[in-house]
């Protein structure tokens, strides 16, 4: 019942916004980029939605970010599935951009096995960070329950991340720049996304932006190199370690 009232209140949030985007498909009929535009807004509002509700806690001490989930394992694993969907109905449905969507550019053990060594690129510094701060102070121990759906979030959320920016904006910075550049430009773009989350839905300022910064620039290039599902072991793997305490 209570993953139901939860689930309900997230959607009555999301309700507005969502309605005036499916407003903008049906009267604008948005092609191409500007579709990929909306995209990602209708993403930050979903994201930035769960702030006020709870469904994630974001802090920092001594300059230092730290995060968690919600606590209910259902909603996390609910809300994994409908990311899966997301994916799942972007790739069957834009043709038009279909082919910015680069699942593996090697072979799909090698990016597995770099998509792991990004992750842990993510997280070293804060490997260093929290040793020195106590665990209370950022978050508290999680409850052993919610570890794997915590992972399945982790992953299937920042898969429809990765399909956004390493997948979409990849693809259009690619037309222009060098693979490289694109790549780390896909960072720069995904640390502004989290611009508001940072300023004004947040007050945890620069943190966010600076961590937005390395874990981006790190999965962009993990996702430039090896595809879109590795970038989404980088990012999503980095989150599940940060939100699960093991840290």
């Amino acid at each position: 019942m209570n993953t139901l009232i939860t689930l309900i209140n997230y959607f009555l949030r999301l309700l507005p916004g969502l309605g005036l985007i499916f407003l903008v498909f049906i009267m604008v009929k948005p092609k191409g980029y500007l579709r990929i535009v909306i995209y990602i807004f209708t993403f930050i509002l979903m994201r930035d939605a769960m702030t006020p509700l709870g469904l994630w806690t974001l802090g920092k001490v001594n300059g230092v970010v730290w995060l968690r989930m919600s606590s209910d394992p259902l909603f996390l694993v609910i809300l994994a599935i409908n990311s899966l969907c997301i994916v799942f109905a972007l790739n069957k449905f834009d043709e038009e951009n279909r082919k910015y969507l680069i699942w593996f550019r090697k072979r799909k053990l090698t990016g597995i096995i770099f998509g792991i060594v990004g992750c842990i690129i993510v997280i070293l510094p804060f490997l260093v960070l929290y040793r020195v701060i106590d665990i209370y102070e950022r978050g508290g121990i999680v409850n052993s329950a919610v570890i794997l759906p915590l992972l399945m979030f982790s992953l299937f959320g920042n898969l429809l991340e990765e399909t956004l920016f390493r997948g979409y904006v990849l693809g259009i910075f690619k037309k222009n720049q060098r693979l490289m550049v694109a790549s780390i430009n896909t960072g720069v773009i995904f640390a502004f996304c989290h611009i508001f989350l940072a300023i004004t839905v947040t007050d945890i300022g620069f943190p966010i932006l600076l961590f937005t910064l390395w874990e981006g620039v790190i999965a962009g290039l993990i996702g430039g190199k090896y595809g879109i599902i590795p970038a989404a072991i980088t990012h999503g793997g980095a989150i599940f370690i940060l939100s699960s305490g093991l840290i």
